[in-house]
C-alpha cells in the first residue's frame, strides 16, 4: 500500500482573497507559511510561524465578523502586492479601513509579509490598539 502526500497549493492573491472573505481564528493554520516566516506589522516584527499565526488568531478573536475584500493585487516575481479593505464593527459601529500587504512567497509559501494600514484610524474605529493583539 502506498500513501499519497498532498502538496500545499502555492500561495496566491486568490488564496489571500478566499481566506479573508470569511476568516475565523480556527482557520488560521501554519500551512501557508514557511517555519521562519517574518511578519512586519506597523508596531512590531513577528518571527516564526507560531508568533505570526497567534497574531492573526488574536486579530480575528478581537474583531469577530471582520473580513477583508481584495481591492487590487499585482504579482512581481516572488512578491504579491495586495490592496485590501477591512470591514469590521467597533464601538462606533461598522467601519472600513484600507491597507496593503506586500507578501514574499518562497517555494509557494509565505516567507515574509509587510502589512501597512493607518494604525491611528484602526484604534479609533475598532476600539483596539495593536498591543491588544
Amino acid at each position: 500500500m502506498t500513501t499519497q502526500q498532498t502538496t500545499p497549493q502555492p500561495f496566491t492573491a486568490q488564496a489571500f482573497e478566499t481566506f479573508w472573505a470569511d476568516p475565523k481564528p480556527e482557520y488560521v493554520t501554519p500551512d501557508p507559511f514557511v517555519p521562519d516566516v517574518v511578519g512586519f506589522w506597523p508596531d512590531t516584527t513577528l518571527h516564526g510561524v507560531e508568533d505570526y499565526t497567534a497574531r492573526l488568531k488574536n486579530l480575528l478573536s478581537q474583531l469577530p465578523g471582520m473580513y477583508l475584500t481584495l481591492a487590487e493585487f499585482a504579482n512581481n516575481g516572488e512578491y504579491i502586492f495586495v490592496r485590501w479593505v477591512m470591514h469590521a464593527t467597533g464601538p462606533h459601529g461598522r467601519f472600513e479601513l484600507p491597507g496593503v500587504d506586500r507578501i514574499r512567497v518562497k517555494d509557494g509559501l509565505v516567507a515574509e509579509n509587510l502589512i501597512l494600514f493607518d494604525t491611528r484610524r484602526f484604534a479609533e474605529m475598532s476600539g483596539l490598539t495593536l498591543a491588544d493583539l
